[in-house]
């Protein structure tokens, strides 16, 4: 059985393992943002539609493909 120091420093351990893989994994919300403005200046010269319009686009792009790339295993 492990004494109370010891299970405090293995949380202590645990915690700053996820901490340090949080902060080594991807910024998903500057992905979504970079994809977003891709997409849109992409399509804005070309576009028929309203600057609202394919900004909604452009976002909606950029969750889907956000969304994919989170459900793939890093490598």
């Amino acid at each position: 059985m492990m004494t109370k120091i010891e299970t405090d420093a293995l949380n202590a351990v645990i915690g700053i393992h996820r901490e340090m893989k949080k902060a080594n994994g991807p910024d998903w919300e500057r992905r979504r943002y970079e994809i977003a403005k891709e997409v849109f200046s992409k399509s804005w010269a070309d576009s028929v539609l309203p600057d609202e319009k394919m900004a909604e686009k452009a976002v909606a792009a950029a969750d889907a493909l956000v969304a994919e790339l989170k459900r793939r295993p890093e490598p």
